[in-house]
C-alpha cells in the first residue's frame, strides 16, 4: 500500500496594515483624475475617501463635486450638505452646495447658500459673484447691483467682476445715482468692458439726470419741468464743467447717443456752436473746446444724423467754404472754434486741403478730432488697393447692396471689449448649448473659419479673438467697409484675419471648405437667401458648424410698418431723407407704436438707420421656413444664442424641451412673445456627415 505524502501547510502570510493616506493626498489624487477626465476612477476614490474619513468635511465636498461633474447633480446634494453640517463656519461648503442647487435651477435655495457663505466670509468674491448671478436670474436687478458693486470693490481689476457689474446696470434704469455708479459706467465705456452699444442706454439715462444737463432737457416724466434756454449753457463755467464730465466725454466719443432728449439737446448745442463760430466778433473761448470737441466726434460717429434746417446747413456750408479758403492761403490762421463747428456738420477728410491741419499742434480736444476725421479715413483710403477681390459682383441685387454699403459703411464702431482668453470651438459650443449632442469638429485645434458678410469688422475681430488658433477669411461686398475693418484689425493687433471682397453667391467658385462659417444679418439681404445659404452649406466640412442670423417675420412687423410709411411719404434713402423721416416716425409712434423701428439703437445713427429702415433689399423668414431648410440640407439645429431671460422663459413654457431645440415649440413661443427676436434669429447648426 502506497504511503500518502502529507502536504505541508504554508506559514500564514503576515498581513501588513498600511494606514490610509492623509485626506489631502487623496483629494489631490481625485483632483488629478478629474482634470484628466477619468470621472469613474475619481468617483471610486472619492467614495473611499468619504468612508475612510466620514468626519472630514472636505471628503464629502470632494465626493459632491465629483458627482456633480458626472452629471449626477441631485445625488451630490447629500454629501455637499454633510460638508456644510461638519463645517458651518466655513464659506466654501455653503458655496459648493449653492453651486449644485444653481445647476438644478433651485435659485432661491442657492441664494440662501450664497448669503450664508458671505455671512461667514464677507470678503469671499466667488460667493458674491454667484449670488449676483442668481439675483440677476431672478430679475432682482437692484439687489444684484449691490452685490456686484461689492464684488468690484473686492476685485477692482478683475475682468469678470467688471463685466458682471456693467452687464447688470446696463439692464437697469435709474432716477438717481451715486459717484460709484456714474464713475464706473464712464470707465466701462472708456475701456470697453463690453460693447459700448450694450452700455449706451444706462449711460444716456445717467446723463439725463445729471444736474448740469437735466435743466436743458424735455423731461417726459416731469410735465411741469421748465426747460432752460440752450444759450444759458454759455453762462459761467457750465460748458467747461460738462465738457470735463467723464461720462459726457466717454459716451459722445464711443457710441451714437441713444436718447431722444439728449439728441435734441446736442442738436441745439451744435447750432449754438455754429452761431458762435459764425459771429464776426468772437473771442476765443478755449474752455469751450472740451464740450464741443466731443460733440463734433459724436456727429462723425452717428454719420451726421442730427436734423438741421436749410438755413442752418447753408450757414455751415459757408463756414466750410471759408475754411477751405483759409487752408489754401493761410492754414496757420484756422480758427479752432470754427474748425470744430465745420467738423460738426461735415467730415473733415472730405474738405480740400484738410491734411494740412495735421501739421500743426492743437489742443487735445481738436487733436482727437483730426485723428478721427482726417488721419484714420486717409489710412482707410490707402488700404483699399491692398484688399484682394476674390469674386466678381454681378447680381443686380448684390450690386445695389454693395452701393449702399459703399456710401454708408455699417456700423461705424469705435471700440470692442478687451481680448478674452481664446477657447477651443468644441468647448465654446458646449458652453453655449449644455446637454446638446455636438459631434467633435475634426479640425478643432486649428479651425478654418469663414465670416460671410463681415461689414466693418466687429464680427470677425471678435470671432478671431474668441476661437483659439482660428484662421479667418472675412469677406464683404463693400470696399469701404473692408478698409474700415482692416484698419481696426491692424489697430488692435489682430493678425489671423484675411479680409477680401466677394459676393456670397459666387463663393462656391473658390473651391475652399471651412470648419466654421458665420453669416449674421447678411443672407436676408441677398436676392434669394436660400441660394446663398446653400452655397455656404456646400463649403462647410462634415461636422462643421454654422452660425447664422435672419430677420424674423413676426418680430420685424413694426419695421415693415415703418417702411410702408416711409414709402407713402416718399422719404428718400439719402442723408436728408433719413433726417426728415425720423421726426415723422417718432410722431406716428406717439399714437400707434412702431416698436423697435424707432427704439432700436440703429435708429440713432444715419448709416444704421438706413440699414434698419431704408435697405435696398430685405427678406424676413419664419421658423417653419428655417426648419424646412435645415431638414432638406443635412443640418442639425444646435440652439439659439438668445438673451438668457428669453431662454429661461422658454424653459418655463416648454419644460419638456430641456435643450431648447424644438423649433415648433419656439414658433409657438414667438407667437406668444412677438418681440422675442426683435433683433433677429441667431442660431448655430451642425452639418451631418
Amino acid at each position: 500500500m502506497a504511503r500518502k505524502t502529507r502536504k505541508k501547510t504554508p506559514p500564514p502570510r503576515k498581513v501588513i496594515h498600511r494606514p490610509p493616506q492623509p485626506p489631502q493626498t487623496q483629494i489631490n489624487a481625485i483632483a488629478q483624475r478629474l482634470n484628466s477626465g477619468d470621472l469613474e476612477t475619481a468617483e471610486k476614490l472619492a467614495q473611499s475617501l468619504a468612508r475612510s474619513f466620514p468626519g472630514h468635511a472636505h471628503s464629502w465636498t470632494m465626493l459632491g463635486i465629483v458627482l456633480a461633474q458626472m452629471g449626477r447633480v441631485a445625488e451630490s446634494l447629500t454629501p455637499l450638505q454633510k460638508a456644510v453640517n461638519l463645517m458651518p463656519g466655513d464659506s466654501g461648503p455653503h458655496s459648493n452646495l449653492g453651486n449644485a442647487l444653481l445647476q438644478l435651477g433651485r435659485l432661491q435655495e442657492a441664494e440662501a447658500c450664497y448669503r450664508k457663505a458671505i455671512a461667514v466670509n464677507p470678503n469671499d468674491p466667488d460667493s458674491h459673484y454667484k449670488l449676483g448671478n442668481v439675483l440677476s436670474s431672478l430679475e432682482r436687478l437692484p439687489e444684484a447691483e449691490v452685490i456686484y458693486r461689492r464684488l468690484l470693490t473686492l476685485l477692482p481689476e478683475n475682468d469678470a467682476a467688471k463685466l458682471a457689474y456693467v452687464q447688470c446696470v446696463a439692464l437697469m434704469r435709474f432716477k438717481s445715482y451715486g459717484p460709484f455708479l456714474y464713475k464706473t459706467v464712464a470707465q466701462a465705456l472708456n475701456d470697453a468692458w463690453l460693447r459700448p452699444t450694450d452700455l449706451v442706454g444706462v449711460a444716456c439715462n445717467l446723463l439725463t439726470i445729471n444736474p448740469l444737463i437735466a435743466p436743458y432737457l424735455q423731461q417726459t416724466d416731469m410735465p411741469h419741468h421748465q426747460v432752460r434756454p440752450i444759450n444759458q449753457l454759455c453762462e459761467g463755467n457750465t460748458l467747461a464743467e460738462i465738457g470735463n464730465d467723464p461720462l459726457y466725454k466717454a459716451l459722445l466719443r464711443s457710441v451714437p447717443v441713444y436718447d431722444e432728449n439728449l439728441e435734441q439737446w446736442l442738436t441745439d448745442a451744435r447750432q449754438m456752436l455754429l452761431n458762435a463760430a459764425n459771429a464776426t466778433t468772437n473771442p476765443l473761448q478755449t474752455s469751450w473746446f472740451s464740450f464741443f470737441g466731443p460733440l463734433a466726434e459724436q456727429c462723425f460717429i452717428n454719420d451726421y444724423l442730427f436734423y438741421c434746417s436749410a438755413d442752418e446747413i447753408q450757414t455751415a456750408s459757408a463756414l466750410k467754404d471759408a475754411l477751405i479758403t483759409t487752408l489754401e492761403k493761410e492754414p496757420e490762421e484756422v480758427s479752432p472754434l470754427r474748425l470744430i463747428a465745420v467738423a460738426s456738420y461735415f467730415p473733415l477728410y472730405s474738405i480740400a486741403g484738410s491734411h494740412k491741419l495735421l501739421e500743426r499742434q492743437w489742443p487735445d480736444a481738436i487733436q482727437r478730432l483730426l485723428i478721427q476725421q482726417i488721419k484714420e479715413p486717409r489710412e482707410e483710403i490707402a488700404l483699399r488697393p491692398s484688399i484682394t477681390s476674390l469674386t466678381p459682383v454681378e447680381n443686380e441685387v448684390s450690386l445695389a447692396v454693395q452701393a449702399q454699403y459703399e456710401e454708408s459703411p455699417y456700423p461705424r464702431w469705435v471700440k470692442l471689449p478687451a481680448a478674452i482668453e481664446p477657447v477651443a470651438i468644441n468647448t465654446y459650443l458646449h458652453s453655449l448649448f449644455p446637454g446638446v449632442v455636438i459631434e467633435p469638429i475634426e479640425n478643432m485645434m486649428q479651425p478654418d473659419l469663414l465670416v460671410a458678410g463681415c461689414g466693418t469688422g466687429q464680427h470677425p475681430i471678435e470671432t478671431a479673438r474668441l476661437i483659439r488658433n482660428a484662421s479667418v477669411l472675412a469677406v464683404d461686398l463693400s470696399l469701404a467697409s473692408l478698409s474700415y475693418a482692416e484698419r481696426k484689425a491692424r489697430e488692435m493687433g489682430i493678425q489671423n484675419i484675411e479680409f477680401a471682397r466677394a459676393d456670397i453667391l459666387k463663393l462656391g467658385s473658390l473651391d475652399r471648405t471651412f470648419d466654421i462659417i458665420e453669416s449674421v444679418g447678411v443672407l436676408h439681404h441677398l436676392d434669394r437667401p436660400e441660394e446663398g445659404w446653400k452655397v455656404l452649406v456646400s463649403m462647410l466640412r462634415p461636422n462643421g458648424v454654422m452660425r447664422l442670423g435672419f430677420y424674423s417675420e413676426v418680430a420685424r412687423r413694426h419695421v415693415v410698418k415703418a417702411r410702408e410709411l416711409i414709402a407713402q411719404r416718399n422719404f428718400a434713402a439719402t442723408a436728408d431723407g433719413i433726417r426728415k423721416a425720423r421726426p415723422y416716425l417718432r410722431e406716428v409712434d406717439r399714437n400707434q407704436t412702431l416698436g423697435c423701428a424707432v427704439r432700436s439703437t440703429d435708429f440713432y445713427s444715419l448709416s444704421a438707420c438706413r440699414d434698419l429702415l431704408f435697405h435696398v433689399q430685405e427678406h424676413r423668414l419664419t421658423l417653419a421656413q428655417i426648419q424646412q431648410f435645415i431638414d432638406e440640407n443635412g443640418l442639425t439645429f444646435l440652439g439659439f444664442t438668445a438673451e438668457p431671460m428669453t431662454i429661461r422663459a422658454y424653459h418655463t413654457r416648454f419644460p419638456d424641451d430641456p435643450t431648447a431645440t424644438n423649433l415648433e415649440n419656439w414658433a409657438i413661443y414667438e407667437q406668444e412673445n412677438p418681440d422675442a427676436f426683435f433683433d433677429m434669429y441667431q442660431f448655430w447648426l451642425q452639418k451631418r456627415p
